[in-house]
């Protein structure tokens, strides 16, 4: 409760920075020795110390450390440790797999709600476990016996899976059975579930082709998102975003692209344009009306492929391209590699037929200046 500008949080500041640096193993057994602990951990974990520093030693103490105590850990502690690593973005492949291993020893105990929180961050850093041949198909025998009671979670871990490019079919056909549905429509969190069942039904027909089973009715199909993600607004002061925008502005005039598109399933794209065989960028007032992105609200943006890939055999001259401004929060800590969201939405938007063009932080952090910006982009494009 003390004023953060105040003496004594100073002086405990400083004193926990110089300390951190002798972060060491028995610190880190200290912190896991009781369960009143949990505190502790969450303490670390969510103090501006750990995030200035994550991946310093305690990351590293606690990946050599937790493999040989996880079995003496409660599910609560283990999810309090997934929770972060999720956050943080940490892709320490010693950790994913000690969670994964405590999942597949532990699973059948565990209702639907803590297994999502364990299964989140294999998702999030798009990395599949080194036991996910195990680990997946058990999952799946868990699902189909506890589907039914807790929907949200379910579609949470389906979405999981999804973005690791797995696909239960026997779960499936449960959440997309009436009697799944009927129950999701009827409680609160209703809308969400239709959002995740959205993109969940779109995934299937983008990528699990031979599929076969019940399919979402079109009635309760929506976008799964109808803007951008709250991170990257949240972050929008920091991206590179505003840059590109006013770089392509003066390169391509504003009647060339269009900046915050959703495209269905509900994908919040940084910049639409339409390029020609030659490589011109052509103004939207050139694209026939019908080859355009189509609108958010209309019901039949969820036909999916038809909408874009038409353009195949009707406009041969044309193609949407997408351009991708990806900030570092889009990436793993520390890494080239794509969160799992931001991978799945890519496959996708290819899947239906856009070409997409990466601007990764890494390469926009080196541009000085609207001239190098612009430059850039017509490199790019």
């Amino acid at each position: 409760g003390l004023p953060g500008e105040s003496p004594l949080v100073r002086v405990l500041e400083d004193e926990s920075r110089s300390r951190l640096g002798r972060f060491n193993q028995k610190d880190v057994s200290m912190v896991f020795s009781s369960e009143a602990n949990n505190k502790a951990l969450e303490a670390i974990f969510s103090s501006q110390l750990f995030y200035e520093n994550r991946q310093e030693r305690f990351i590293r103490s606690m990946a050599e450390w937790l493999p040989r105590k996880a079995e003496n850990l409660t599910p609560y502690t283990m999810a309090l440790i997934a929770k972060y690593v999720a956050r943080h973005r940490l892709r320490e492949p010693r950790l994913l797999d000690t969670i994964a291993n405590f999942l597949l020893k532990r699973g059948e105990q565990l209702d639907s709600k803590v297994i999502q929180k364990l299964v989140f961050p294999f998702s999030r850093m798009n990395y599949r476990p080194s036991n996910h041949g195990e680990l997946f198909p058990k999952l799946e025998a868990i699902l189909e016996q506890k589907a039914g009671s807790s929907p949200l979670a379910t579609v949470n871990i389906l979405m999981s899976m999804f973005q690791l490019s797995h696909f239960p079919q026997t779960v499936l056909h449960q959440v997309f059975s009436p009697g799944f549905i009927t129950n999701v429509m009827s409680s609160p969190y209703a809308l969400i579930v239709r959002r995740y069942l959205s993109l969940l039904d779109a995934a299937v027909e983008l990528e699990f082709r031979e599929y076969s089973g019940p399919r979402l009715d079109p009635r309760y199909r929506v976008l799964m998102f109808e803007h951008a993600l709250t991170a990257d607004e949240a972050n929008r002061k920091y991206s590179y975003k505003g840059l590109v925008a006013e770089a392509l502005r003066q390169l391509v005039g504003e009647e060339c692209y269009r900046q915050d598109e959703v495209l269905p399933p509900g994908y919040c794209t940084d910049f639409l344009l339409w390029i020609n065989r030659s490589g011109t960028v052509l103004p939207l007032s050139r694209v026939p009306a019908a080859s355009r992105a189509p609108p958010a609200t209309s019901p039949v943006t969820m036909s999916l492929r038809s909408s874009v890939l038409a353009l195949t055999s009707d406009l041969q001259d044309f193609a949407p391209v997408v351009l991708s401004v990806n900030d570092k929060w889009h990436y793993c800590q520390n890494s080239d590699i794509l969160v799992g969201s931001r991978a799945m939405r890519d496959r996708h938007l290819r899947l239906l037929g856009y070409c997409l063009v990466q601007l990764p932080y890494t390469e926009l952090e080196k541009v000085s200046g609207i001239e190098e910006a612009k430059h850039y982009l017509r490199q790019k494009l």
